[in-house]
């Protein structure tokens, strides 16, 4: 059988078979190299000089090749991430060949007195590609802030600032409690005013001694404030509402007088001495009601009876000058009367011209804030940022006291969670300062009772800051509070008088009194004011 088909020469057709292989491969290698993933940027160009303060945007090329990308900030370095918005922020294909895109970055406004930096970063999602790039925002330009002061522009005389002791039971402040709140040593609170209550039960008085001696060792003044006269003396014979019968009033002044000489016998004298808390509210603890003309009457016709002590009225809710308006204009009744008092609970802050005209002090002798925890102890936020918010506005209360010409400033209970010292609740504990305590201390334990308040303004800034400034000792202090969200790195105190040393004591959200040594310049020294917080400069001469 003969074979139809000759034997293939190997040799001859196996070129032809191989070549186009070889070809085919040549051109698959010639693509994996024309499709490799390039991913490059000219973002230097941003970093040569810093981007603006004010915002605005910024564009950058990206040039690349099959791949996907995308941009965004991969660290902030300084101060806070200053990109608002990248565009695109991803873009790029694996099947796309050499392109570019033009990327828009937009820059958040910097209000700030300092500078922001972040590092920018271009990275390839599916190749081993990035590269990145430090930005620097420039920080917002500031006017300088300058303090002027002048000495010979004098105001009111400063009594002291305080708070209380515990109005019911007989936990008082101990001996460690009270140095911590009176003592003017490190990390104590200043205070110089005591207030306490003077109990309808005589059997309660001797339980005051102690604490109120321990008080007067480091000089503090003591107010005591009746929250009612006995209830044999009033309307309904109870210690809660009513009110002081007149066939009564001599008899509730001798009581008064008689706390007063009960005290001085003891070794632990009362300074000054009140008729009534809150006598134009009703309420459902122990009270008394008062009209104004009884308040005007008792004190014109039997406020002379209460000797060794002076005799403040009439402690209103929110500060009824009324309640005090009729005594003042009545020369007669102003003999008995040396301090008008009053609460500033719902408004009642306000300059006293009447007041001044006579020549009588005005005390603030009880304010507190403590986000609403009186009606639900769980209403208290443990945040030390939503604390100190709160604390920022019993500053403005005592910015507000100081600018009406008020004389004393006295907080509610000194030992509580939500005020100066812990009282072991709400997380705090027994003898322990807390932030808002150090925010007292920084008008307390810097501004002393018999210091005069001075003028003091501020120019250069549109910056909102309360300022007041006071002399005495040899010193002038100047209390400057920031309000703003922003700090405030220089301001400068012009110097009215020749200053030998200058300290800076500041209290905020992260600082608690922590002291700095200012450097004196020939007629200026600086302060930084960090952001909500409260500065005061002490500086001897």
């Amino acid at each position: 059988m003969k074979y139809l088909f000759k034997p293939i020469n190997l040799r001859k057709w196996g070129l032809y078979v191989l070549t186009p292989l070889m070809m085919l491969s040549c051109v698959e290698d010639t693509d994996k190299v024309d499709k490799a993933a390039l991913l490059e940027w000219e973002a230097e160009t941003l970093s040569e000089e810093g981007l603006p303060a004010g915002g605005g945007s910024v564009s950058v090329n990206v040039d690349w090749a099959y791949t996907q990308w995308n941009i965004r900030v991969e660290e902030v370095l300084e101060g806070e991430d200053f990109i608002d918005q990248i565009t695109p922020r991803t873009a790029g294909n694996v099947s796309i060949e050499a392109t570019s895109t033009a990327v828009t970055i937009r820059l958040k406004e910097n209000p700030q007195p300092s500078q922001n930096v972040v590092r920018l970063e271009l990275r390839s999602l599916d190749e081993d590609i990035s590269h990145s790039v430090v930005l620097t925002q420039a920080a917002k330009e500031i006017d300088p802030v300058m303090v002027h002061l002048d000495p010979n522009t004098r105001f009111q005389t400063i009594s002291g600032f305080g708070g209380g002791n515990m109005m019911w039971g007989f936990d008082y402040l101990n001996a460690e409690e009270i140095k911590l709140a009176f003592g003017t040593g490190a990390g104590e609170l200043g205070l110089s005013i005591y207030r306490v209550r003077l109990s309808p039960v005589r059997e309660d008085w001797p339980a005051l001694v102690e604490t109120v001696k321990e008080a007067r060792k480091y000089g503090a003044r003591i107010i005591a404030s009746p929250w009612s006269p006995p209830a044999a003396f009033k309307s309904n014979h109870d210690l809660i509402g009513g009110h002081l019968l007149e066939a009564h009033y001599a008899d509730y002044a001798d009581y008064l007088n008689d706390f007063v000489q009960f005290m001085a016998g003891e070794g632990s004298p009362v300074d000054v001495v009140s008729i009534q808390n809150e006598p134009d509210i009703q309420v459902s603890y122990e009270s008394c009601d008062w009209t104004v003309d009884q308040v005007y009457d008792f004190i014109k016709n039997h406020g002379d009876a209460i000797q060794g002590a002076q005799l403040t009225a009439a402690e209103s809710f929110n500060f009824k000058q009324s309640y005090t308006d009729q005594i003042l204009n009545d020369s007669d009744a102003l003999e008995n009367l040396d301090i008008v008092s009053g609460h500033i609970y719902g408004s009642g802050l306000a300059p006293y011209p009447l007041a001044e005209e006579k020549g009588v002090e005005v005390w603030m002798t009880e304010y507190l804030m403590n986000q609403n925890s009186g009606v639900d102890i769980n209403n208290w936020n443990t945040e030390e940022a939503v604390i100190w918010e709160e604390s920022m506005g019993m500053l403005e209360t005592i910015h507000g006291a100081m600018t009406s010409n008020w004389n004393a400033y006295i907080w509610w209970y000194i030992r509580r969670f939500y005020s100066f010292l812990g009282d072991g609740e709400q997380g705090t504990s027994r003898e322990q300062t807390l932030r808002r305590g150090h925010a007292m201390a920084q008008f307390a334990k810097y501004v002393r009772p018999g210091y005069e308040r001075i003028w003091a303004n501020y120019t250069g800034t549109s910056a909102n800051l309360g300022i007041t400034a006071y002399e005495g000792n040899d010193q002038v202090v100047v209390v400057l509070i920031n309000w703003e969200e922003n700090p405030l790195p220089e301001v400068w105190l012009d110097l009215p008088v020749n200053i030998s040393e200058a300290v800076s004591y500041t209290t905020s959200v992260t600082k608690m009194q922590e002291e700095t040594k200012l450097t004196l310049g020939e007629e200026t020294v600086t302060v930084a004011l960090p952001a909500k917080s409260i500065t005061t400069v002490v500086m001897d001469k």
